[in-house]
């Protein structure tokens, strides 16, 4: 496969991630924001300066006199200035298949298509300012939709799995600075009240599509460990950091033509490594400190994933 192909179709699929898991967590705390009112004195300051930070994101330009909400909802949304934002992402993920218009199915790239031009609505995105949860909706479902189409329409050859390991490890990356946020919040001090304790661990749960999954297995107990556990090391759960590194490694066995197991190229050996940790993590040997080093460390070895793949199939 061209490496210019295997580019678009990697970046189509970490850009599509990106888009659905912020749209998420953008409708996520837009709801924990009315749940903490009454209960801390400033939950903007809280919760949508740490999304910020999460995605490291600036402090939005407050326009039109735009509240403190409303611009942040904006910039993360719909401010196509901002490379970041879930319009952004999408227009960049849809320039991508563009490009390579033979190597996805016509499907596939109407319903992408379809998707761009729902979002860039004026009066739709000027809807936000109400409200954020259409426009996070529509989002979420698009890039559904998409992945649906891409599974029972498109081969899966090596372009399928250069789109699944941009869009799982992408979606690694997420969940981990997930995770690694809200510990910073509670080793900061920044949280201390049990219901307001118990309150963001389920919005945790709900930006990473994992609350009913949760839920049915611990029976409604919200508990940091447990979901810790679930969001890290879970082995059939589609948003679980370890399922989602899992279909990396899997997919680098296809496309580098080697035997999965023997993890002979550099990506795969250091994705392979991170999977292994994360099925043999021991949990209650770690403790707060070193489980944000485990997340810092496998952060970095996400980035360095990233890297590896670049150079060794030339993606830019």
């Amino acid at each position: 496969m061209l490496s210019r192909v295997a580019d678009a179709l990697f970046w189509m699929g970490r850009y599509l991630e990106r888009a659905d898991h912020l749209a998420r967590a953008v409708g996520v705390t837009s709801s924990l924001e009315l749940d903490l009112h009454g209960v801390l004195a400033d939950p903007v300051e809280l919760e949508w300066t740490a999304l910020l930070a999460q995605y490291q994101q600036g402090t939005p330009i407050h326009r039109d006199g735009a509240d403190a909400v409303t611009a942040v909802q904006r910039w993360l949304l719909t401010d196509i200035t901002n490379t970041g934002s879930v319009i952004a992402c999408v227009n960049r993920a849809r320039n991508n298949a563009r490009s390579i218009r033979g190597s996805i199915s016509p499907p596939m790239w109407r319903e992408l298509n379809k998707l761009h031009w729902r979002l860039s609505d004026v009066s739709f995105q000027e809807r936000v300012a109400e409200s954020p949860h259409d426009f996070c909706e529509e989002t979420q479902m698009g890039v559904l939709l998409f992945h649906g189409i891409c599974d029972a329409t498109l081969i899966q050859d090596e372009g399928w799995h250069f789109i699944q390991m941009g869009r799982y490890l992408e979606r690694a990356d997420k969940v981990l600075r997930t995770l690694d946020a809200k510990l910073g919040l509670f080793v900061a001090g920044e949280v201390s009240d049990l219901p307001v304790s118990v309150l963001q661990w389920a919005a945790v749960l709900k930006r990473c599509a994992a609350y009913e999954a949760y839920q049915r297995l611990s029976i409604g107990r919200v508990e940091p460990e447990r979901i810790i556990e679930f969001l890290l090391t879970h082995p059939e759960f589609p948003h679980s950091v370890r399922f989602g590194l899992n279909c990396v490694f899997q997919s680098l066995g296809v496309v580098s033509g080697e035997p999965v197991m023997r993890g002979d190229t550099d990506p795969g050996r250091t994705v392979g490594r991170l999977v292994s940790d994360l099925t043999y993590l021991d949990r209650p040997a770690l403790g707060a400190a070193g489980l944000r080093e485990f997340l810092s460390l496998s952060l970095q070895r996400c980035g360095l994933i990233g890297r590896l793949l670049q150079q060794q199939y030339s993606l830019q």
